[in-house]
């Protein structure tokens, strides 16, 4: 299955029936759109209803960059699971894990918080979000004048612990994170959970829009299908242009069950 979902939507009806369907939906961006304060990104009421009739269809993973008690709660339906920090954070019923990244990480995760959060005051608009084991820099509310200036800082600020090894940037959509050095992602974490039941051996399902996202694209590549949101994607195996239109998509799936 490749190309535009909604345009190819009864295909992919066809496509998909009589699979064992398993779902992984990233929340910003997937779910909700994008906003300029991470804490607005409230779940739509019918957005809401949707998903929790998919979660009583399928086996269901909420997965996102957001911390896992963040993006549980913002969800705020029992029955998926959760897995937050791009996959360090699991919980269900059944199974939970935690990735531990070590004192010395966690030591440096707390003092660069320090200095990030004293270099954001120059630059109005900086959002630093603290999610534990990441930490998440938003700029989409800076003056777009400042951008180069904030960016040299927030380098500067990192330039240290990256050189030493004790932290990874990666860059989002206005958005600057910063994770430990490992490898562990939400592509991993997809693997991980595809090993238990009840989604082993299930056909997986991978919607995301943003570049961590990729990494859950390839990890069901050749053993799923991976859905980018946002536009044409070489990553994913097709995709759906419109955040809204995420919508039509599930409830298309809550009629191939």
């Amino acid at each position: 299955m490749t190309g535009d979902l909604i345009k190819n939507i009864d295909a992919l009806e066809r496509f998909l029936r009589g699979k064992r369907l398993s779902l992984f939906l990233d929340y910003d961006g997937t779910l909700t759109p994008i906003v300029g304060r991470p804490e607005n990104a409230y779940l739509s009421f019918d957005m809401k209803v949707l998903l929790e009739k998919i979660v009583r269809l399928y086996p269901t993973v909420i997965i996102s960059g957001r911390s896992l008690d963040d993006v549980k709660a913002l969800v705020g339906i029992e029955g998926p699971v959760y897995a937050g920090n791009h996959g360090m954070e699991i919980r269900d019923d059944g199974f939970s894990f935690i990735y531990d990244t070590g004192r010395g990480v966690r030591e440096e995760m707390k003092r660069l918080k320090a200095r990030i959060k004293a270099m954001g005051k120059r630059f109005p608009g900086v959002i630093v979000e603290d999610k534990g084991l990441t930490l998440s820099i938003h700029y989409r509310l800076l003056d777009v004048r400042h951008k180069n200036a904030f960016a040299r800082g927030f380098m500067d600020t990192v330039s240290s612990a990256l050189k030493r090894g004790l932290v990874r940037v990666t860059e989002g959509k206005k958005v600057f994170e910063i994770r430990p050095p490992v490898e562990w992602h939400k592509g991993r974490a997809v693997e991980w959970i595809l090993e238990r039941r009840p989604f082993k051996g299930t056909f997986p399902i991978y919607m995301g829009d943003d570049e961590t996202d990729r990494d859950g694209f390839r990890a069901v590549k050749d053993r799923g299908l991976s859905v980018f949101v946002g536009g044409s994607s070489t990553e994913a195996d097709c995709f759906i242009r419109r955040q809204r239109d995420v919508k039509v998509f599930l409830k298309r799936l809550c009629q191939v069950s």
